[in-house]
């Protein structure tokens, strides 16, 4: 736990360091998010900073280099409460802030006050319904996809709502947005078809998982070779950044959990390229040994058992939090 709190407090540190070589006039604040934001933040551990400013503006995502360490800088509007109040459950990141500029002194007090609303029953309440429907509408989007004959597609959208329904359990329950906390719940609900076995099934050893890194590493490089534009996802940083998290799992035998966050990173890629595609046709536009060796990472062609199989699940997993 003190080693999670020394590198904590250095990453904070680093964030304000950051924060006063390249000020912005327009902040309103600025926080991290994820590990350090939580207080769990080990030697693996990158430093994603969020910051508020004033005015209207398309959100920004860059990765910056300082100091040998990767900034994950993530710009937007300071929201407003109305837009809190409105939709708890797309802000529910605010509840594992970790404040580390505050220049007015006041965006503290304000998420202490949205965090309030988001843990009153008003706002469990609001936040439940917002999630539950998404799920809902990833399944329809799966029952569509497999009409059209995509059944890639219909896999990875119900697949998606199934992930939802746990991520609302550990969110719920668990009280955790860690990636480390939705994959306990995911090995804890285990399909019965087999796929929540899948990436235990799949990645027995190091290589198994050296060889996924690898197949996500040309992914990626082929992707940023033919997009302009898109450069946070696609950025080289990251395959770095992946190595790394990889390597935290690997030390600590968490191999299925590594497979488990390449397959999440593939389909992080395919959205942001081509999240108007069915995944098939994506697939069809790359090289014919990449189109070939991504589904090994864990894409399964639906059939309507299996769609059946996942709404049920989904559905009894939000059943049971009431």
């Amino acid at each position: 736990m003190e080693q999670s709190k020394d590198f904590t407090d250095f990453f904070v540190s680093l964030a304000r360091e950051f924060l006063d070589e390249w000020p912005l006039a327009s902040l309103v604040c600025a926080y991290a998010g994820g590990s350090v934001g939580r207080g769990e933040a080990d030697a693996y551990s990158d430093l994603d900073l969020h910051i508020f400013v004033e005015g209207e503006g398309d959100p920004s995502c860059e990765n910056r280099l300082f100091k040998g360490h990767v900034i994950q800088l993530q710009v937007q509007s300071a929201p407003t409460d109305e837009e809190v109040y409105e939709n708890p459950w797309a802000w529910r990141f605010l509840k594992e802030a970790k404040v580390v500029l505050d220049p007015g002194d006041r965006f503290t007090s304000w998420m202490n006050d949205m965090c309030a609303y988001m843990d009153s029953p008003a706002g469990k309440a609001k936040m439940f319904a917002q999630a539950k429907a998404e799920v809902d509408s990833f399944h329809e989007e799966a029952q569509a996809a497999l009409m059209e004959g995509f059944p890639y597609s219909a896999y990875l959208a119900a697949w998606a709502g199934w992930i939802g329904a746990l991520q609302m359990s550990a969110v719920f329950q668990g009280h955790s947005l860690s990636d480390a906390q939705l994959y306990q719940v995911v090995q804890k609900a285990r399909c019965s078809d087999g796929i929540g076995c899948f990436f235990q099934e799949t990645y027995m050893s190091n290589q198994d998982v050296q060889d996924a890194l690898m197949l996500l590493t040309d992914y990626r490089a082929h992707l940023r070779s033919i997009n302009e534009g898109i450069e946070f996802a696609l950025a080289t940083e990251n395959d770095w950044l992946v190595k790394r998290k990889v390597q935290r799992l690997q030390e600590r035998s968490q191999l299925d959990m590594a497979g488990f966050l390449l397959f999440s990173e593939a389909i992080w890629l395919y959205h942001s390229v081509d999240s108007d595609e069915w995944l098939e046709n994506h697939w069809a536009k790359l090289p014919v040994k990449l189109s070939l060796s991504l589904p090994k990472l864990g894409f399964f062609q639906a059939d309507e058992q299996m769609l059946s199989d996942l709404r049920y699940a989904s559905a009894e997993i939000i059943a049971e939090l009431g």
